[in-house]
């Protein structure tokens, strides 16, 4: 259905994830005050960016405006005043990458995954635990795309890229992650490993991470950790 769709893949290895970075704090400021103030951004959903990913959500019958694509969530809370908190380094990272280039990006502790990580349409038997309320179990509706561990049908991100599960959040003792970054056109397979590159070098200096890059789409649909 999404044939021009890439993903580029950073994993780190030995991550240190305790120490807050204040030059990459200082640029997540930077970023929000150019979100806030950028005329590209006043009507941010009708962004090319943005926009590609409202009507890939509709495209599944995912009603786009009720569970954004976290990118247009994530320009939405920033337009509207809020701060996005320093969580750790490794979040921010994510959060640095997502303002910078107007995409989705995310992220999983690879230590609590104990199969194969998969992006499938769901068949609404898995099982979610949203970030932030690891007591609630949901499952996908049929039909949505899903991130899931191919072991036991637990999900790491619903509609593609709407909202992360607790189960596999980043945290402050995360040593070892896979970070996407997603691009739909007008984001080019150029653009998107080329942003993905500028993610895995910041990994490397800001948490002394061993990085390994990797670059999916129609016809590179996986890749086996080295």
């Amino acid at each position: 259905m999404f044939p021009d769709f890439t993903r580029g893949v950073v994993v780190g290895r030995n991550i240190d994830n305790k120490s807050k970075i204040r030059e990459l704090e200082e640029e997540l400021r930077l970023l929000e005050e150019r979100t806030r103030t950028d005329q590209a951004l006043e009507k941010y959903k009708e962004h090319p960016n943005l926009s590609s990913w409202m009507k890939a959500f509709r495209a599944f019958d995912i009603n786009p405006n009720s569970c954004p694509p976290s990118i247009v969530n994530l320009v939405k809370r920033i337009r509207k005043g809020a701060t996005i908190p320093y969580i750790n380094t490794v979040v921010s990272l994510i959060n640095r990458t997502s303002l910078k280039y107007l995409v989705p990006c995310g992220g999983d502790d690879l230590d609590s995954v104990s199969g194969n990580l998969i992006l499938c349409y769901a068949e609404g038997n898995e099982t979610y635990r949203p970030l932030g309320k690891p007591d609630d179990l949901e499952n996908p509706k049929p039909g949505e795309i899903i991130y899931k561990d191919s072991s036991d049908g637990n999900v790491l991100c619903r509609a593609w890229c709407w909202r992360n599960s607790d189960t596999t959040k980043i945290t402050e003792d995360t040593a070892f992650v896979a970070l996407n970054v997603d691009g739909l056109p007008p984001v080019t397979a150029e653009m998107t490993r080329d942003m993905t590159e500028d993610l895995a070098g910041k990994l490397e200096a800001f948490c002394k991470a061993e990085v390994e890059v990797h670059i999916l789409d129609a016809r590179n649909p996986s890749f086996t950790l080295r």
